[in-house]
């Protein structure tokens, strides 16, 4: 009698389970750490295509290393100046509140609603300064922890810049043509969704703030720069950050009884502030690099953030975008099976 020997599991696979598992233990045993793994996995993403025009110039290891550099800089420059000028002022953002708050209950609005909800209408700027000290206080109790988190971050970087094309060669290399071509569709869609969410956003945030400071200069205001850093910040947020925040400052211009500049915040400054950059800038910065429709991205943006907190701004807008295209890949597959592989006459 013969036997036959039956191997269910390759040694290929078995080496695939052995790996796999590896990783899966690493992500369990470093799960605190996601966040901050993601966000370097998403500025080296954004960041790659300068990595490889510098690496044409330099090694690789010395690109890699001066935009990981460049990013800490920047980041540390931004956080710092930002939170100077929050706190500076934070007593005229109070009082700005404050001044909203009563705008809306001596218009009336406030009679029409609970009273449990005009209560806390009343205590915002309250919760508002709260709520900055707690931040402020849980950062700096938990400061050597944040401090090994923004090392692990930039080190992690670092390394993704210099190794993340050769890491993804290697994963992609032995894929058949078929799925080559999807993984391939879907790495750029996710990746040009990256790029659409941090780099145009910046530069747009960056643009918002330059074109505030003369704006608020001619709106005849004296803090200038607060109003400014608050616009640019709300440019941040995509599609309706700068919106929501002029609508907040038109809101408070109207409870102070200047019409006049309340006017003047619609009609010219949300143009130039918002309007150009969401519907002129914005489209033609993503035109250059394909990206996901703005509505899309908008429901990965508040379907992520609620459930996964910061780490949603990145991971809902691209899982959003990878769940369209393959929902592209499938339909295209299933109207035409013989596009992609060889079918038999």
């Amino acid at each position: 009698m013969r036997y036959m020997e039956i191997t269910l599991i390759t040694e290929e696979q078995k080496l695939w389970l052995l790996i796999s598992a590896i990783f899966l233990v690493a992500v369990f045993a470093f799960w605190p750490l996601m966040t901050v793994i993601v966000w370097a996995v998403a500025l080296a993403v954004a960041f790659m295509p300068l990595q490889k025009r510098l690496s044409r110039r330099l090694k690789p290891s010395i690109s890699a290393a001066l935009i990981t550099i460049m990013i800490l800089c920047t980041v540390i420059l931004v956080v710092s100046v930002s939170m100077n000028v929050l706190l500076a002022n934070s007593g005229e953002i109070g009082s700005m509140i404050t001044s909203l708050v009563m705008g809306i209950q001596n218009a009336g609005i406030s009679s029409f609603l609970p009273s449990s909800i005009a209560s806390q209408l009343s205590s915002i700027p309250q919760m508002l300064i709260k709520s900055m000290l707690e931040s402020i206080i849980g950062m700096t109790s938990n400061l050597l922890q944040l401090l090994i988190q923004v090392v692990i971050f930039f080190l992690s970087l670092s390394m993704l810049l210099y190794f993340g094309e050769s890491i993804w060669g290697t994963l992609t290399c032995n894929l058949s043509p078929k799925l080559a071509s999807a993984v391939e569709k879907m790495a750029r869609i996710s990746g040009d969704t990256i790029y659409s969410l941090i780099i145009i956003q910046i530069s747009a945030a960056i643009l918002s703030f330059i074109l505030a400071i003369p704006f608020f200069m001619v709106l005849g205001y004296g803090n200038v720069i607060l109003f400014a850093t608050i616009i640019g910040l709300g440019m941040l947020i995509p599609l309706i950050g700068a919106q929501f925040i002029i609508l907040l400052m038109t809101l408070y211009l109207i409870a102070t009884g200047d019409m006049k500049g309340a006017a003047i915040t619609v009609f010219i400054g949300y143009p130039l502030l918002s309007g150009w950059i969401d519907f002129y800038y914005r489209p033609v910065m993503m035109g250059k690099r394909v990206a996901i429709n703005p509505v899309l991205m908008m429901i990965g943006i508040f379907a992520g953030l609620p459930f996964m907190g910061i780490l949603g701004f990145i991971v809902g807008p691209v899982l959003v975008a990878l769940v369209v295209t393959g929902y592209k890949i499938l339909e295209e597959e299933m109207r035409n099976p013989c596009s992609s592989t060889t079918c038999d006459v």
